[in-house]
């Protein structure tokens, strides 16, 4: 589970756009594109609009008509990209505009299909998930061999109880993520599970700064090898359920979920009450496994 410094507060993201055609852009953005309706208003201080959701991620549209100005000029390198992650979810949602792309202006996104709103405001459907092209940071994994002591703050990223985390710092094996300078930058905790078929990935960070450079995938790929060299048949781990970003890590590199352990994350098990995640109250834990057979 990621556990956000508290020296470094969630940002949530609202876009808000003014439009003539309020009721046909929130149609088309809600009942095609597919962002859920979280609020309205009418009437404040001569404006109507309207909030949605953009799931998956801690962002809202806003969409507003009124006041004394008048709307923004499309462009057609002004773009809303959302990566979908399927070429089925791009043919769903393209089904549901019931309109025809447009070309995009950039040949970057022919892969892609481009859709222009009401108001000629152009959204981007791409078929795969945002990964950094050139930002991935090379590696070594090895096994830890030093005291825990000296990643504890590693482990910290990734647990929000002491108490938790004093009860399984020192189990199991521990892999790390060395720099080019053998500089420890990420770690992943592996023990075994109730199954003895299986290895559990127990905690696992990457360096702030560092984070979305693939260091994350090396070492949970590292950890599939080694389960497969002691002939095990699957990997399990475990996150909170308000984790969104570590659910999405995990099912991109082939796991899946199994069960849901509801109110793990109690004032019993040493975590404080009112914890949130982007928002969400952490609560529940999910488990998730990948088949190395």
């Amino acid at each position: 589970m990621h556990r956000h410094h508290p020296n470094d507060p969630p940002i949530e993201l609202r876009v808000a756009r003014h439009t003539q055609r309020l009721d046909e852009t929130v149609a088309f953005y809600r009942d095609g594109i597919g962002f859920p309706e979280i609020g309205r208003f009418r009437d404040h201080a001569g404006y109507d609009g309207v909030f949605l959701a953009i799931p998956g991620a801690d962002a809202h549209l806003e969409l507003t008509t009124g006041g004394s100005h008048g709307v923004p000029t499309p462009h057609p390198e002004s773009l809303l990209v959302l990566y979908l992650g399927s070429s089925s979810a791009v043919r769903a949602i393209a089904a549901r505009l019931r309109t025809s792309p447009v070309p995009p202006a950039n040949p970057y996104w022919t892969r892609a299909l481009t859709f222009e709103d009401p108001d000629g405001f152009r959204v981007v459907l791409v078929p795969h998930c945002w990964e950094p092209r050139d930002g991935t940071t090379a590696v070594r994994i090895a096994e830890h061999r030093g005291s825990r002591a000296e990643l504890r703050h590693l482990f910290e990223f990734a647990e929000d109880s002491s108490r938790a985390l004093d009860a399984y710092l020192d189990r199991g094996r521990v892999l790390v993520a060395l720099d080019d300078a053998g500089v420890v930058v990420g770690h992943l905790q592996l023990t075994d599970a109730t199954h003895v078929t299986a290895l559990e990935i127990n905690n696992m960070a990457v360096e702030s700064p560092l984070r979305r450079r693939g260091i994350g995938r090396a070492l949970v790929e590292a950890a599939v090898a080694l389960a497969r060299n002691e002939m095990r048949s699957r990997l399990v781990v475990a996150t909170a359920a308000a984790d969104t970003g570590n659910l999405r890590f995990y099912q991109r590199l082939g796991f899946r979920m199994r069960s849901i352990e509801r109110d793990a994350f109690g004032e019993a098990a040493g975590y404080e009450p009112g914890v949130t995640i982007g928002g969400i109250e952490l609560r529940d834990r999910v488990w998730l496994d990948r088949d190395l057979t």
